[in-house]
């Protein structure tokens, strides 16, 4: 199941303001919308935010896998 979600889930960045320009990152899921905002915002540049959502979504993978191991009640 935890294969599927990797290929489910990617991150996209975008670029907000002018001087200084500042970056974002904002984690979605293709099959159905994730139904919460998971994003993070003030970085220098695109590598930059990139580099943090693709951080941030290999943790919430990693959770994800964990809560998927458990046994259910």
């Amino acid at each position: 199941m935890i294969d599927n979600a990797i290929n489910d889930y990617y991150v996209v960045t975008s670029r907000h303001g002018q001087q200084p320009e500042r970056w974002s990152w904002e984690m979605r899921r293709k099959s159905k919308p994730l139904g919460i905002k998971m994003t993070g915002d003030g970085y220098q540049s695109d590598t930059a935010a990139q580099f943090a959502g693709k951080q941030a979504l290999a943790e919430f993978l990693a959770e994800l896998s964990k809560e998927e191991k458990r046994p259910r009640k």
